[in-house]
């Protein structure tokens, strides 16, 4: 199932690198817009986790709060089968990111975006997806994101997160994602993570809506 699932996410790749080849160098950006997010991911374990597998549902809102940053709130619930002995357990959290975008240090033709954030959430994670305990948490965020086209962008980075009550509880997660507008409104975006210590794959689809 892995295998399928890199397969999968390497042959959208190889389409978006092709669509950057032949494409000029401004894009809209998911940094300093309005938009919602819907979006759907499929988890898949592997070494010792070959047996996990779930089901997550997300929704997200971004908002500016300046020029230069952004607000983004985001909600998701997800359901996992753990295997024969631990059954199937749910997971929700809760999150809130205030996510500074440098948009006076961008180069390359204003190609490159990076991004700083930090963020508060609670997670209720039966499952032990995300972290070994339940309750609030922090996060720290860092990236950049490529613009390639004026609809075509991606992505990439990581999170550095952990519980509050035990600051020894914490992981760091990569981030990878493409994102394509198709007019000012609509939008979709396929996205990968994957967790530095838990042993899991999450490929997700997302549309966005846009109202500016």
């Amino acid at each position: 199932m892995y295998n399928y699932m890199k397969q999968v996410f390497l042959s959208h790749f190889l389409c978006f690198l092709s669509l950057f080849c032949v494409t000029s160098l401004s894009a809209k950006s998911r940094l300093g817009e309005y938009y919602l997010g819907f979006g759907y991911s499929m988890a898949d374990g592997d070494k010792q986790r070959q047996q996990h597998s779930g089901d997550i549902l997300s929704v997200m809102a971004n908002s500016p709060a300046t020029q230069s940053t952004d607000w983004r709130l985001a909600l998701e619930y997800g359901n996992y089968d753990l295997g024969p002995v631990d059954g199937d357990k749910t997971s929700w959290g809760l999150t809130l990111d205030y996510i500074m975008h440098y948009d006076d240090y961008v180069f390359q033709n204003g190609m490159f975006r990076p991004y700083f954030g930090i963020g508060l959430g609670y997670f209720s994670d039966g499952a032990e997806i995300h972290l070994d305990d339940n309750g609030f948490n922090w996060s720290l965020m860092v990236g950049s994101e490529m613009l390639f086209t004026d609809d075509l962008s991606m992505y990439f980075g990581g999170s550095f997160y952990g519980m509050w009550s035990d600051f020894g509880d914490n992981d760091w997660k990569w981030d990878i994602g493409f994102t394509w507008w198709i007019n000012d409104i609509h939008g979709i975006s396929i996205d990968y993570q994957r967790p530095a210590e838990k042993d899991m794959n999450f490929i997700g689809l997302k549309y966005l809506y846009s109202w500016q």
